[in-house]
């Protein structure tokens, strides 16, 4: 893994939990809400697995 992946896994690392917290805060259905936070953390999980293949 390179510099600039490692240091942009570190970034979404660090800023996942505020932007769970802003979608759970947010207006709108809890149906969307759920369907926010499972795509975000559906999308970090890949973006690690290809970090560190």
């Amino acid at each position: 893994m390179n510099l600039i992946e490692e240091a942009l896994l570190i970034i979404g690392l660090a800023m996942m939990p505020y932007g769970l917290y802003e979608i759970v805060r947010g207006e709108g259905d809890r149906q969307v809400k759920v369907l926010l936070i499972g795509t975000s953390l559906a999308l970090f999980i890949i973006e690690f697995i290809l970090a560190y293949r």
